[in-house]
């Protein structure tokens, strides 16, 4: 990603042509960068694809991820996503179904200049039963979202004295304005498949039945929203393609192996990523489930030529699921700063799992 790349200096000469390029990097123009994204993108399945919501054992998930990149470069990057989501049952036993709502934030911060993304998403999907361990849904997703920048904390090249050589904060930046608002709608639309073992509608999942696989592919952006204006006009959002596959299969009572690839497409943009793990079950009592899970995945951007390596652990305890990698960045630039150049990443799930003991009232099929 593109932000993974300022170097570190002690002045920032900026004027506002370079203002107008970074808006464009971080919208993504041309391809030169692209949305907020997570490592661990699977802790964040609403940004992912909006068929996703709903796509969970239980009937309520809390969602929560942050991250927090190149903290010893002046030009830190932290990002939030928050969300929640629910579901609506319906009453058909010969073929399950249910609609499933969720709300979203996010929010991105970047820069001297305070490059700021928030970004507010309502979520709908609708997930049938499409044969004995398969289901299908598609969603759809509307955004309101925010831009904003300040040149408070920024220098210009007009501050900069010839006659003595030298910066001087003092002197007059030559800019009309020192901040710029601008907001948007946005819109985007998804498919998943979920093939499953377990076929039963079960109160108490049954941990013999543990393999699941989720494939699909979310579509945003897909009204080119405007980010800014500039004197050459509007600068639009392109298109994002985020494709993947989710992989958790059992291999024995305790055992789990994961994997997970994905990709993000965003005109000539790509990253890909790819990573593998395994979870141990300490206890399979249900109620008292906990299991400890390790992992290991690659990114790849192909237009910078960046890559990275992160470890990733999880705990699964009962109905909280929480995970936290970091990543060792492989390119040049980890040569040309001092301290800490990674990305510390944290995500938490919560999910409300009700116990209904009379078969009169529907459950979620889904493991």
């Amino acid at each position: 990603m593109i932000r993974d790349h300022l170097p570190k200096a002690k002045f920032l000469c900026w004027n506002r042509t370079f203002l107008v390029w970074a808006a464009f990097l971080c919208t993504g123009f041309s391809g030169f960068a692209q949305d907020l994204h997570y490592s661990q993108f699977y802790g964040a399945p609403l940004h992912l694809n909006p068929s996703l919501t709903g796509i969970f054992r239980g009937e309520v998930r809390f969602m929560g991820q942050y991250r927090n990149q190149w903290t010893e470069v002046p030009v830190g990057y932290k990002t939030f996503t928050g969300g929640v989501d629910f579901k609506v049952i319906g009453k058909n036993e010969e073929k399950p179904h249910f609609f499933a709502f969720g709300l979203g934030y996010n929010r991105d911060q970047a820069g001297f200049s305070d490059l700021r993304l928030s970004n507010y998403t309502l979520n709908g999907a609708y997930t049938k039963k499409m044969g004995a361990r398969f289901y299908g849904s598609v969603g759809g997703q509307l955004g309101l979202g925010k831009r904003k920048w300040t040149a408070d904390q920024v220098t210009f090249d007009n501050q900069y004295d010839p006659n003595n050589g030298s910066f001087d904060p003092n002197n007059p930046t030559g800019e009309v304005n020192n901040k710029q608002t601008i907001g948007y709608a946005d819109f985007g639309l998804g498919f998943n498949v979920r093939y499953q073992v377990k076929e039963q509608e079960e109160t108490i999942e049954s941990f013999g039945e543990r393999t699941k696989i989720d494939f699909g592919a979310g579509f945003f952006h897909l009204n080119r929203p405007n980010q800014f204006y500039t004197t050459l006009g509007a600068i639009k959002l392109p298109l994002r393609l985020t494709p993947y596959i989710l992989g958790d299969f059992q291999i024995s009572d305790r055992w789990d192996i994961m994997a997970n690839v994905a990709g993000q497409f965003q005109t000539t943009y790509r990253q890909y990523l790819a990573g593998a793990g395994a979870r141990y079950y300490l206890n399979r009592t249900p109620g008292k489930e906990f299991a400890l899970q390790l992992g290991l995945t690659w990114r790849f951007d192909a237009l910078t030529r960046d890559a990275a390596t992160f470890p990733a652990i999880e705990a699964h305890y009962k109905n909280i699921r929480a995970g936290f990698s970091y990543d060792v960045n492989l390119s040049q630039f980890n040569t040309n700063v001092e301290g800490g150049v990674g990305g510390p990443e944290l995500f938490v799930h919560y999910r409300i799992v009700p116990y209904r003991p009379s078969k009169k009232d529907k459950v979620c099929p889904l493991i």
